[in-house]
């Protein structure tokens, strides 16, 4: 992994940076710089992505491990650990801890279930979440797609999953803009 340490682009240091990128390169044995670049460059460019929100959750999966990336907190890229499942709220315990007045403390769940499968519950928040318009009911599950629109209480988003399944896609997209 030292090879990351020694990148001279831009994004190349940006992926460098974020130990918790490395760690999960490292356990899903990404060894080269170009397996690494297809990792990274879905997270570091993301809001190319963006088209009906200025934020968004990524979900990035490689093989077992997944975690989260979002501009959400701040506006700036932040990374969640690696997990099964990420709360969302106002509560500082959260995954995705927002600092928002139509956020609940604990509102709302996004978990892996598979390899690169996603899903979203609401958990009994006061202003409601929903996907892709539709309200969902307090704890009720629902499958997440890439491309999904997700709003928490007055907050809109936009949900992606970065995989290595959807590599070519994502690329192939990113090449086009």
């Amino acid at each position: 992994m030292s090879k990351l340490k020694h990148q001279t682009t831009p994004s190349q240091r940006s992926l460098a940076q974020h130990e918790l990128l490395e760690k999960v390169m490292l356990a899903d044995d990404i060894s080269s710089l170009d397996q690494a670049k297809m990792i990274g460059h879905p997270i570091l460019d993301v809001r190319k992505r963006c088209q009906l929100s200025s934020h968004y959750i990524q979900a990035i999966a490689s093989g077992q491990q997944a975690f989260l990336s979002t501009n959400l907190i701040r506006d700036v890229v932040q990374v969640t650990p690696i997990a099964l499942a990420w709360s969302i709220g106002r509560n500082s315990n959260c995954a995705i801890a927002i600092r928002h007045r139509s956020i609940s403390r604990c509102h709302a769940m996004i978990g892996q279930y598979g390899e690169n499968s996603f899903y979203i519950a609401d958990l009994g928040s006061s202003n409601g979440t929903w996907l892709n318009r539709r309200r969902l009911a307090s704890m009720e599950r629902r499958s997440l797609r890439d491309g999904d629109m997700i709003q928490l209480g007055s907050l809109d988003l936009e949900f992606f999953i970065a995989a290595r399944n959807l590599t070519t896609r994502l690329q192939r997209h990113f090449s086009q803009s």
